[in-house]
């Protein structure tokens, strides 16, 4: 079993907001607000160090082990060692990134919050339990798993604390936020255009290598033969071969720029192609076209209050983080220090942050790999 299986799957928990409170553990560790809470020269660290911050200090070894938490957790992905400037970007960026989190450990002891072991653990045994299985096997797995990372299950239970910790440090903080209907209401003629639902198409796609290979599916097309027999024939995508290559309904926002226009160039029933994407050469049939719907705001009225709470509740966030993070002083071992140390966090390269754009994933046609 590879560690790749397990990289973006901690979920903490599985609502919206609760995955944007996930969100907040690596956002506010490189996002954040606040500025000139870098000292950028507070007298010389020792050989091996990062960073110290009061009485604490990041050694290298330090920062290595916790890089591979975050691969093994977020799917961090550090580039190519031979990219000079990247690995120098990141490794400044994940020093940063480091420093946040132990201001947000301070905050979160400050206001009494201790995450209890069993909690950890109990998180961690149902995130096993959804993506490798039950019982003490599954367990092993996972534990064996980690290790080809060269990571460890108690570096992942700590990692899972400081996901609750955080929750319940922006529920402590942003408590009592709340939004009137005046104000949804002018939120909803503001943003209108947003909410309305585009057009959606059901389309069904047959992906195959070359554009010669996509000339002869149109070819037989053409000559009668019916399009679910040809992608069970040629189509080279397995998620969609076995649908009749059914996309499901998708927006043209949702699909590569030319392959998108080709699709809704033409009307319900019609064919489309030979469009070229990333994944190979594509012939299209739009099975149904679904008109735009104007958002209508007794329909959407919970749902955009509740965005705007969140909302209000991450700006006071970024607001008190800004307060914390301004009396904090922080000291760079010259490698390390950031590039801008009085600009706001920037997210490193690689990083994969759970939860950061909530939605639909595009529906690009693709090949099974």
């Amino acid at each position: 079993m590879k560690l790749t299986a397990l990289p973006g799957k901690v979920r903490l928990p599985r609502s919206r907001r609760g995955r944007i409170l996930t969100m907040l553990v690596l956002v506010a560790l490189l996002g954040g607000a606040g500025i000139g809470w870098w000292s950028s020269r507070a007298g010389e660290l020792p050989d091996g160090v990062v960073f110290a911050y009061g009485d604490q200090t990041e050694t290298v070894e330090q920062l290595q082990d916790r890089i591979q938490t975050l691969k093994a957790l977020y799917g961090v992905q550090p580039p190519d060692t031979q990219d000079t400037a990247k690995s120098d970007t990141f490794r400044r960026d994940t020093a940063k990134a480091v420093a946040v989190g132990m201001v947000l450990d301070g905050a979160a002891r400050d206001r009494g919050i201790v995450i209890a072991d069993k909690a950890a653990r109990d998180v961690l045994t149902r995130f096993i339990s959804q993506q490798i299985g039950e019982g003490p096997d599954a367990r092993s797995k996972f534990v064996q798993a980690l290790g080809t990372t060269g990571t460890s299950e108690d570096a992942v239970i700590d990692e899972i604390k400081r996901q609750l910790a955080v929750s319940q440090l922006f529920d402590s903080v942003t408590k009592g936020s709340s939004v009137s209907d005046a104000e949804v209401a002018d939120a909803f003629a503001q943003r209108k255009a947003q909410l309305d639902n585009p057009e959606r198409r059901q389309i069904a796609n047959i992906v195959v290598r070359t554009k010669e290979d996509a000339d002869r599916v149109l070819a037989d097309l053409n000559a009668g033969t019916p399009f679910e027999t040809l992608v069970a024939q040629r189509s080279l995508d397995g998620a969609t071969r076995g649908k009749g290559g059914d996309l499901g309904q998708v927006t043209a926002a949702q699909l590569e720029d030319e392959y998108g226009k080709a699709a809704f160039a033409v009307p319900a029933g019609g064919r489309f192609g030979p469009t070229q994407t990333k994944n190979g050469w594509n012939v299209g049939w739009v099975r149904q076209v679904l008109p735009p719907q104007p958002a209508v705001l007794d329909q959407v009225k919970d749902r955009l209050k509740q965005q705007l709470v969140l909302e209000k509740a991450l700006a006071t966030w970024r607001e008190w983080l800004g307060s914390q993070l301004a009396g904090a002083n922080v000291r760079y071992a010259d490698a390390y220090r950031p590039a801008d140390p009085t600009a706001p966090p920037q997210q490193a390269p690689g990083w994969s942050v759970p939860g950061q754009a909530p939605g639909q994933a595009p529906a690009q046609p693709r090949p099974s790999r």
